[in-house]
């Protein structure tokens, strides 16, 4: 029972992946066929499991992804979680997939230009206990969120970030993100944030 719940949630995943790749870029003919017979797969697991749940424990979760945009750069996002508990849903003749992550920590690259000589990154970074993702929508939501503001140099996302380096920080209520294209929906609610201003001044924002 435990190897066959690992195996339907590998399939799926594979399934919502290629579903991901079909909506956001150019495939020739014979790679768009195997796609759509990918997703009449997905389809068919989903009959055949239908109303059973199964879950998947992991752990060193992490998630990477890429955003074209149209002057060819390419935004990235990455999302780490300590761990996380996997859910496959059969919806009808559908399949989802929600991944409830736990100790997130999440890079957003905003925007890509240039300073003088020099490229540089707009960039969003939050922690949050808890968080919720869902694949077919690729849509993430967290509450309690630490959320900071950045530019820095370089077009790769950093590691570890100094938070006295943002130019904002604070605590939002409701943090959520969904994907769309080359576009994001990005909402912070009840954000109570602190502008930091050069020379150490702070200045509050509701």
């Amino acid at each position: 029972m435990f190897k066959r719940s690992i195996l339907l949630t590998s399939l799926c995943m594979i399934v919502l992946s290629f579903a991901w790749v079909f909506k956001l870029i150019y495939l020739s003919p014979g790679d768009r066929l195997q796609c759509e017979k990918l997703l009449n797969s997905g389809k068919a697991i989903a009959r055949a499991t239908k109303d059973q749940q199964t879950h998947q424990n992991r752990s060193g979760v992490r998630k990477d992804l890429w955003l074209s945009q149209q002057d060819r750069t390419r935004l990235h996002y990455r999302i780490d979680s300590k761990s996380s508990v996997l859910t496959l849903l059969p919806i009808d003749d559908r399949l989802d997939i929600i991944e409830n992550l736990q100790h997130i920590k999440c890079w957003m690259q905003d925007k890509l230009y240039t300073q003088g000589n020099v490229i540089m990154q707009q960039m969003r970074f939050f922690e949050a206990d808890q968080g919720i993702y869902q694949y077919s929508s690729q849509r993430f939501a967290a509450k309690s969120v630490a959320l900071s503001l950045f530019r820095i140099p370089g077009i790769q996302l950093p590691g570890p970030v100094d938070p006295s380096q943002a130019f904002l920080r604070g605590i939002a209520q409701d943090v959520s993100f969904s994907i769309a294209g080359r576009t994001t929906q990005f909402q912070a609610q009840r954000f109570k944030a602190t502008l930091m201003s050069p020379g150490s001044q702070q200045e509050e924002k509701p």
